[in-house]
């Protein structure tokens, strides 16, 4: 009995290792690709920039909507024009739109209302094919409602596209605005988390798109299939950076950060969003997603604390643990601040422990659990986040499921 205990506290005590050094991993490729914005920002000549149509999925009205939109208007860049679609006329987010449009007569603004075809499953992909319809120039900018941005955004990211092999840009995401719990755990999540799994994907060359900020060739995107190919999938934004890949196009991940503003989300609404991304990266990349675990520190310092508590080395056990847990917090404090440019707040690095728990909770029920919800609409996820109704719910009835 106590060599097998001895055996469990050795593998628990390697596990624990492999995920420090995973998060390390993480955090060494944010630092390397913002870096790479440092580089790049003292150089910055913006030689190659195209006429862009900004496509703008809306679906209520988040608090900051208005301020999103109008950080786009406020571009330092020649030509482009900002298309904003809703599917249904009495949408929240209208009020937002009529109060920008007042204040800016004579921006490149076209408001889109139309509801999205009912055989399109993915209601984004839905809203996006009604605006892409009206779409004037060769390049497309896909920009989430949530995204806010600096004045030399498509100027950057358009400098990307000067490659003629480049397909796709997409961009680093940071987490902003922290006046609630489910918000610092969001901006928690992102700058971590989400952030370091996209970086890191991206020093390994393969594409992991997140679709918050999605630049294209209108040419090479209806050479992959356009939105008509990625209408009943979940991960859309990721799909279509495969597509891109296998299709000989160069997927770039900008060092151009974007703020994902959500200034007081509720945690129950935090939690439903990242579930659905676990659910979302289980089917989308499953040799990848059975090792999340691993970067989830906190449940394998306990699992090992309960181990080896009353044993004859725990105090050396206790020792090395709260090591550990010193240097992944140091860790994730100096990534915080470099993401975020401010010393970081303790009432956010407290919630590290809480995130971790929580992480590896929606990493097993989306093992457990192919049902979706979202914006209204009920679900079923399969392979390649393949969409389809969920059981017992008819189309009719979606429009009161919960998101």
């Amino acid at each position: 009995m106590n060599h097998a205990l001895t055996a469990l506290q050795i593998l628990l005590a390697g596990i624990v290792t492999t995920s420090l050094l995973a998060n390390l991993l993480f955090h060494f490729s944010v630092r390397r690709k913002l870096r790479a914005r440092t580089r790049r920002r003292s150089t910055f000549a913006p030689a190659f920039a195209p006429a862009i149509s900004v496509l703008k999925p809306l679906c209520g009205a988040d608090e900051g909507l208005y301020e999103n939109l109008r950080s786009l208007l406020t571009q330092h860049y020649p030509e482009f024009e900002l298309l904003l679609g809703v599917s249904d006329p009495f949408d929240p987010a209208i009020a937002p739109v009529l109060r920008l449009l007042r204040d800016f007569p004579n921006a490149p603004v076209r408001v889109v209302v139309r509801p999205a075809d009912a055989g399109v499953l993915n209601p984004k992909v839905g809203n996006l094919i009604n605006i892409e319809r009206l779409a004037r120039y060769d390049y497309l900018l896909i920009s989430d409602s949530n995204v806010y941005v600096e004045a030399d955004y498509l100027a950057s990211i358009a400098a990307e596209m000067e490659d003629p092999q480049v397909g796709l840009v997409s961009n680093v995401i940071v987490g902003r605005d922290e006046g609630s719990l489910g918000a610092r755990l969001e901006s928690l999540q992102l700058n971590t988390f989400v952030l370091g799994g996209v970086c890191t994907a991206d020093l390994h060359g393969d594409p992991c798109v997140v679709g918050k900020s999605m630049l294209m060739r209108r040419s090479a995107f209806d050479a992959v299939g356009g939105f008509a190919g990625v209408t009943d999938v979940l991960a859309e934004d990721y799909m279509l950076g495969l597509r891109f890949a296998e299709a000989g196009h160069r997927v770039v991940l900008s060092s151009h950060p974007v703020e994902a503003r959500h200034p007081r989300i509720s945690v129950g609404r935090f939690m439903a969003r990242h579930l659905r991304w676990a659910q979302l990266r289980r089917w989308a990349a499953p040799r990848h997603f059975p090792l999340e675990p691993l970067l989830f520190t906190t449940p394998w310092l306990l699992l090992v604390l309960a181990a080896t508590r009353g044993t004859a080395g725990a105090s050396s056990m206790m020792a090395l643990l709260g090591a550990v847990a010193l240097l992944r917090l140091t860790s994730d404090a100096w990534l915080l601040q470099l993401v975020t440019g401010r010393p970081v707040a303790l009432r956010s690095l407290a919630l590290v422990p809480l995130r971790d728990c929580l992480s590896l909770g929606f990493w097993c029920l989306a093992n457990l659990q192919r049902n979706v919800s979202w914006r209204g609409h009920a679900l079923r996820i399969g392979q390649g986040t393949r969409l389809s109704h969920a059981p017992g719910v008819r189309p009719a009835q979606e429009a009161v499921a919960t998101s």
